[in-house]
């Protein structure tokens, strides 16, 4: 939910809360005092709040998330490279192993996040 305030023109203010569709309003709204249209005021609300929320930084919880899925793909990753310069054996197959589990481990992290 949104919280969206207008002032209308006849200096009427008025507030409510709003969940946008498409980041404007499902509904036409209009001045509890003079009946005018307050849709587009809202609407511009609307983009301004959402605006201010995307232009936000991450918090840190968010980055330290972020850093354990990379990690955990770059330690797959390596994981593959140091296995295809192998010759072969077990030890290529414990490298697979675990990189296959640290994909999954940042698979699991980035849904769970979500």
């Amino acid at each position: 939910m949104i919280p969206v305030k207008i002032q209308c023109g006849c200096g009427q203010r008025y507030a409510f809360e709003i969940e946008p569709v498409g980041g404007r309003m499902s509904s036409s709204v209009a001045c509890p005092v003079c009946g005018a249209d307050g849709t587009s005021a809202a609407n511009e609300a609307i983009a301004f709040t959402l605006s201010v929320q995307l232009s936000q930084p991450r918090s840190s919880r968010e980055m330290v998330m972020l850093l354990a899925v990379l990690g955990c793909l770059v330690a797959g990753l390596a994981g593959v490279v140091k296995a295809l310069n192998m010759t072969g054996g077990f030890d290529v197959l414990l490298c697979l192993l675990g990189a296959i589990g640290a994909f999954g481990l940042a698979l699991c992290v980035y849904f769970w996040r979500r």
